[in-house]
């Protein structure tokens, strides 16, 4: 059962469903820190707020990112393709490439529609100027503005954690994608090969004997070992200036 789990992960990967549990609201009397460090974490806090939000901007721009060239790739996929059956080149094997088409444009939908999952408007808590008119002593003023920042982020990472999740998605199959468009390209070029009639061996022949025919000197030789020693000399200096 294992190997058909990862036989079927490896073609056709699902997301993991997990029950998310609705965080806790820290309340401010639980606060427990010294009044001269209040100051400090609400700072901190407020960074951490606000790296949350980089984080939600940046998976939003990569799931736009993979929409945008799936795009692309699609239209010339298509076009290359269309091409060929007008043609009425390698009928023989139409077959193949629109199974390969077929295959693609699966795996193209897929990783669209996790861009487009990663990218949906959400519930999303952000930090306004109402939450900072508080009517409090210092120190209460302080552990109130924390506990209400430490809320709102706890309930925004929930949902970019799904957006990130979704954009993993999107990855594993933007990278089978691309796989596929290799096997495509190489299934094309050998179609064009066999139809213009090189013989691969003579082919090879050809440039083995082309390689027989260099002949390497001593100032040959002088030459290569120099340039090994001196890669070898910068990729060491390299590695110790890296340590240092």
């Amino acid at each position: 059962m294992k190997l058909i789990n990862r036989i079927r992960e490896f073609f056709w990967p699902l997301l993991e469903k997990d029950t998310i549990k609705s965080p806790e609201n820290l309340d401010p009397e639980e606060i427990k820190i010294h009044s001269d460090q209040l100051e400090r974490t609400l700072n901190l806090s407020i960074n951490c707020y606000e790296n949350e939000n980089e984080r939600k901007k940046t998976i939003e721009g990569k799931s736009s990112l993979f929409i945008g060239t799936i795009s692309i790739i699609t239209s010339v996929i298509i076009g290359v393709t269309t091409v060929l059956v007008k043609s009425d080149e390698f009928k023989n094997s139409i077959l193949l490439l629109a199974l390969l088409l077929f295959i693609l444009t699966l795996y193209m939908a897929r990783t669209i529609w996790f861009s487009v999952k990663a990218l949906e408007r959400k519930s999303y808590n952000t930090l306004t100027i109402d939450d900072l008119l508080i009517n409090e002593q210092k120190d209460q003023y302080y552990k109130k503005l924390i506990a209400e920042i430490s809320n709102k982020m706890r309930k925004n990472s929930l949902i970019i954690n799904t957006k990130v999740d979704y954009m993993t998605m999107a990855q594993e199959y933007f990278k089978r994608s691309i796989i596929i468009v290799v096997i495509y390209a190489f299934t094309i070029l050998i179609l064009l090969t066999l139809k213009l009639g090189i013989e691969f061996s003579n082919f090879i022949n050809g440039w083995i004997g082309i390689i027989n025919t260099i002949s390497i000197t001593g100032w040959n030789l002088i030459l290569i070992y120099s340039l090994i020693i001196t890669s070898l000399i910068i990729s060491l200096t390299a590695l110790l200036r890296k340590k240092k």
